[in-house]
Formats: C-alpha cells, sequence, structure tokens
C-alpha cells in the first residue's frame, strides 16, 4: 500500500495539488533546457562585468566572480613579451630563470609547498605578454597568491642558475629546430616583420641565448617587471576587495616599484612581399604562406576570426575540402590567425612528398584568389560563426580560460566588459565584413611565401 493512503483525507488535496505543480515545473524545465540545446540564439547568463581597481603602484587586480566554482584560476601578468627583448629570447629565458629560485626559496621548496595545497604552478612566455598562473583550491588563495609574488618580484639571479637554464633552453631550440613546421612559421615571420622583434622566436636563437648575462635578466627584470606593467588577474569564488587588500600588502612586502607603462615596442612596418627557400633535409617539403593583418584591437577582430575558419581552421574549410580532400597535395593543411595588439598575421602551412610542393602552393594560392572571386556564402559563414560561438562558450566554463581570456581583453584589446559579451560580438558579425576581408586578402602576391626542402 502507497504511504499517502495512510495521510489524512484533508492532506490530500494539498499532495493533488503539489503533484500538479510539480508537473507544471518539469514542463518548464524541460522547454527552458529544449531552448538551451536547440535555439542557437540562446546565450548563457552573464556573471557581470569583471571588477578592477588600478592601485597607486600602477597594479591593476581584476577579478572575475564565479559563485558556483570551488577552485580559483590566478595570474601575475607582465605587460612584456619577446617583443620588448632587449637580447632575442631574453623575456622567456627571464621567465625560466625565475623558477630556479627567489631570495627565499629554491624552486624545488616552491614546488613542494604549491603540490602540498593540490595545485599546479605554471608560466608562459608570448609575443607580448609573460603569465605566472596557479590553479587551486579557493581557500588557498592568500598562500597561492604569497608563492606567485615572491616567484616574480624576488629574483635571486645566480650565475649557476642562469648556466642551467641556459642549457635548458638551448635544447628546447633544438627541440624547435627538428619541427619543420616550426621551422617554416620562424622564417615566414623574419619575411614579414623584418627586423622588428614580432619577427624572432619566443625563445630566440641558440646564438643570442648563449649570450645573455645575469646582470642582463636583472636590467630587464628591473624595467618590465614593475607595477605599471603588471595585472594580477583571478577567476573564481574571489572576494574583490580581498584581493585588493591582499595584492597591496604583498606589494608593500615585496618593494614592487611602480615603473612606467609607456615603455612601448613600436609597430612593424609593412614590408613588400617576398618568398624564401630553405634547404633543410626533412621527409617533407613544407610551405608557409603569410600575410598582415589588423590587430586585436580593431573591429574586425571577430570577422577575421570567422574567415579564418571557414577558409582553412575546420574539416569543412575550404583549403581542406579542395587542396586535400579532393585533390590529396597533403596530409596537413591549415591556416592560423595570431593578432597581437595593434597587428596580427593570417598564415598557411601545409606538408607535402617534395615532389608535390609546387602544386599543393599552386592549390593554396587558388584558394586565396577565390577568396575573391568566389566569395564566402552564407552557409559558409554561419557555419564557422556558429563553430566560433560554441568554442567560446565552451572556454567560458574553465576557470583558467576565463583567466586568459581577461587578460587578453585588458592587455591587448584594451577593454573591459563581462567575458560573455564576446557572444554578442560573434553574433554581430556579418558576412559582409567577412566578405569584404576575404576581398582585401585575395590577391595571392601580396603574401610572402616560404619553402623548405
Amino acid at each position: 500500500m502507497h504511504p499517502s493512503c495512510n495521510w489524512p483525507e484533508e492532506l490530500h488535496s494539498v499532495r493533488a495539488e503539489f503533484c500538479k505543480f510539480a508537473a507544471r515545473e518539469a514542463l518548464l524545465l524541460d522547454h527552458t533546457m529544449r531552448k538551451r540545446l536547440l535555439d542557437p540564439t540562446y546565450r548563457p547568463s552573464s556573471l557581470g562585468t569583471p571588477a578592477c581597481t588600478e592601485l597607486p603602484s600602477g597594479v591593476r587586480v581584476i577579478t572575475d566572480t564565479v559563485p558556483h566554482a570551488r577552485t580559483i584560476a590566478l595570474g601575475v601578468w607582465i605587460e612584456c613579451g619577446s617583443r620588448h627583448d632587449t637580447i632575442a629570447g631574453i623575456a622567456h629565458m627571464l621567465e625560466h630563470v625565475l623558477f630556479r629560485r627567489s631570495q627565499r626559496t629554491s624552486g624545488t621548496a616552491r614546488s613542494r609547498r604549491v603540490e602540498s595545497l593540490g595545485a599546479y604552478l605554471n608560466a608562459s612566455t608570448s609575443k607580448e605578454l609573460t603569465c605566472y598562473d596557479v590553479r587551486g583550491m579557493a581557500e588557498h588563495l592568500e598562500q597561492l597568491a604569497d608563492i606567485l609574488f615572491e616567484l616574480v618580484f624576488a629574483p635571486a639571479f645566480t650565475p649557476r642558475d642562469v648556466e642551467k637554464e641556459r642549457a635548458v633552453i638551448a635544447e628546447e631550440i633544438r627541440s624547435y629546430e627538428d619541427d619543420p613546421e616550426e621551422v617554416v612559421c620562424d622564417a615566414l615571420d623574419e619575411l614579414l616583420f623584418g627586423t622588428h622583434p614580432l619577427a624572432h622566436p619566443i625563445a630566440g636563437t641558440l646564438d643570442s641565448v648563449a649570450c645573455i648575462m645575469p646582470s642582463d635578466l636583472e636590467a630587464f627584470h628591473r624595467t618590465y617587471y614593475v607595477g605599471a606593467r603588471c595585472a594580477v588577474i583571478a577567476s573564481g569564488p574571489i572576494e574583490h576587495r580581498a584581493l585588493v587588500e591582499f595584492v597591496e600588502r604583498a606589494l608593500e612586502r615585496w618593494n614592487v616599484p611602480s615603473g612606467t607603462r609607456s615603455i612601448n615596442s613600436p609597430p612593424p612596418r609593412r614590408r613588400s612581399p617576398q618568398q624564401h627557400a630553405l634547404p633543410r633535409a626533412f621527409q617533407q617539403a613544407h610551405c608557409a604562406l603569410g600575410i598582415r593583418v589588423a590587430g586585436a584591437q580593431h573591429p574586425d577582430r571577430h570577422a577575421l576570426a570567422v574567415l579564418n575558419i571557414l577558409w582553412g581552421d575546420s574539416s569543412t574549410s575550404r583549403l581542406y575540402r579542395r587542396v586535400r580532400e579532393q585533390r590529396a597535395l597533403a596530409y596537413n593543411v591549415y591556416s592560423t590567425l595570431q593578432l597581437w595588439s595593434d597587428c596580427g598575421e593570417l598564415t598557411v602551412y601545409a606538408g607535402t612528398h617534395p615532389d608535390r610542393i609546387s602544386a599543393a602552393i599552386d592549390g593554396i594560392t587558388n584558394e586565396i584568389a577565390r577568396l575573391g572571386t568566389a566569395a564566402p556564402t552564407h552557409a559558409e559563414f554561419r557555419r564557422a560563426q556558429q563553430q566560433l560561438r560554441a568554442s567560446f562558450v565552451m572556454s567560458t566554463e574553465s576557470l583558467s580560460a576565463r583567466m586568459h581570456a581577461l587578460a587578453r581583453m585588458v592587455l591587448e584589446e584594451k577593454t573591459l566588459e563581462p567575458i560573455e559579451a564576446g557572444i554578442e560580438s560573434i553574433e554581430d558579425t556579418t558576412l559582409e565584413q567577412v566578405q569584404s576581408l576575404a576581398a582585401s586578402l585575395s590577391d595571392p602576391s601580396q603574401w610572402c611565401v616560404v619553402i623548405c626542402q
């Protein structure tokens, strides 16, 4: 017998009303879930505009509060990358050497402390930024932040550590030199940017790294690792005011100078298109074609991303379908879009048998020309736009990705808005924008070409 049969008579009517209410709520929930799954215009609710406080030292503290999370992603970002190198590779080498030891803690002791908290510590150097970041439990935020600040702002440049890291980086560079895609794309950057630091590999060269002395690293750190060029960015269940107060105490503890934000690398000059043959002994021949495009602050940046997907960055893209699937000219062919604050590059890579490299390049240049003669269709545009949108939405579900997206927004795009607002920007992109960009890039004679075989 069902337990409800023993209820008092007056409760049966209450139970009946409750069952009706629950059924209505279930239908409403089911409708909501169907809307989320099937409606391409559905937007997840925004978590609000990230909070930003600029301290007197110039350090910007930015928090992206995600109340339901139990972990945090925290990064100390320095507006300094390989385009600011005084010696090719010095920004990257500094990032490596800082992990060796601080004034108070060895690298081994730091790693043990981080792992005892169940956290993960990492760093990376790009063309314009250097990031020191940690992922861990929210209750360990202050301990992890203290570890990061000591690592970044209390260096110890001992000759022994510098020599060890020089040897490690030399092996890293050699590994890149064994990778034909790295080789051909580095050579392409030299054609596109000439003597500008954007042309240099982030890790530098064997010769340039051999020249970097402890005094060079110390001077570079003193110039760029200052409050005015630093942003502390966190994503997770974080109270903004509490993090600001902690950062203020940490800056005082580690005596971080204010410095200046106005030390900028000038934009690279436009260069005439060039071709270059690079003799190297690989099983395949490799080619890279590239052209300069607008940067991360340009309003066309989302249209460029859509164009890149439909042209060469998906399995339905024009390059993939025609160069690989229809003509079988290459196993690996794709396009890549890289945007920096004031410029960018759109590149194509392909690898094939040496006897077929000319045909592969002809196939790619034909697709470049077709950007003008056969403009992207509405179907191509919508497919690529939805791929970009879905990729963006998926990234918002990762705290690390949110923290990195916020850094790019503030430090490269020079704006601050809810991360989810990027979905609207993608949806506001029009077919006409993409077609106009495609036409502007459709002259093969304006592209630089590198062939490695």
